[in-house]
């Protein structure tokens, strides 16, 4: 019988407004590490800014956090956010 390389693992997306920094910071500092999920986070961001939203929830939690880039490889016990624009 040939074994399956593919992992199946749920994606959780929490969408927010500019101002839901607090909530997402809360949300993270209590959520484990190793739920086996991935999470999208999909926040209003101005098009013509940087974003910190990286930096700012790698403070709450020991996941890695990244900005999502297309074509990329989603993995479990990760936090994506979405570009600005």
């Amino acid at each position: 019988m040939k074994q399956s390389t593919r992992q199946d693992f749920l994606i959780v997306a929490i969408g927010a407004s500019a101002g839901g920094l607090e909530p997402l910071e809360t949300f993270f500092t209590h959520v484990p590490a190793d739920t086996g999920m991935a999470f999208a986070v999909v926040q209003h961001l101005a098009p013509d800014h940087a974003t910190f939203l990286p930096h700012l929830l790698g403070k709450c939690t020991s996941m890695p956090v990244e900005q999502a880039q297309d074509q990329a490889r989603v993995a479990p016990n990760r936090v994506y956010i979405i570009p600005p624009n």
